[in-house]
């Protein structure tokens, strides 16, 4: 089955008869009266009613996508929660880094699912690691939204190479690697 947004126009007309020296003062001596509610319209004023079809097209955003053990890659997604959903593969959570923010599985440790990225604080001490499909997106006033194309350019190539982790006797330590290559080297 497809999904369909339908949008319904709903047309109400009235005349009214005013007297006025010019065309504009008769059309502000009516926008007056209608916002001080001297005009109501309503039922009886109804003129027409329109209905318009077409098919479903969810809000894409641009962001750099990260699997784990692929390399990262720039992807447009479904903006809605489902979407989101769908591409971590569960309940999201959101981890807030410089003007980005990276969306990730909730659960995704709980869940065992496979290591992804490291974040590490500003001396490159890995802080975090985030586990299963992640991706990273921009905000625009408080909402998740596209990256610009300079921004899609930087996590591409910080985030390029997935990454094993091995424990330290000081934390957790990263090595990012090329699947394609088959070997271990560094950045």
């Amino acid at each position: 089955m497809k999904k369909f947004e339908v949008t319904i126009t709903e047309t109400l007309k009235k005349k009214v008869e005013v007297e006025a020296e010019t065309q504009e003062e008769a059309e502000q001596i009516v926008t007056d009266d209608w916002y001080k509610g001297e005009h109501i319209l309503d039922a009886d004023n109804f003129s027409e009613v329109v209905f318009d079809a077409k098919e479903y097209e969810p809000e894409k955003i641009k962001v750099v996508l990260l699997e784990p053990g692929k390399v990262a890659r720039a992807a447009e997604i479904d903006a809605s929660l489902k979407g989101m959903q769908n591409i971590v593969g569960g309940n999201i959570d959101v981890v807030s880094l410089d003007d980005v923010l990276i969306i990730h599985n909730r659960e995704g440790k709980e869940r065992n699912l496979p290591f992804n990225r490291g974040l590490c604080d500003e001396a490159g001490k890995v802080q975090d690691v985030i586990s299963g499909t992640c991706f990273v997106c921009g905000v625009i006033e408080d909402n998740l939204g596209s990256l610009s194309d300079k921004q899609t350019e930087e996590y591409l190539k910080k985030f390029k190479y997935p990454e094993r982790f091995y424990r330290t006797g000081d934390g957790i330590t990263k090595v990012p690697y090329n699947p394609n290559k088959n070997k271990d080297y560094e950045r």
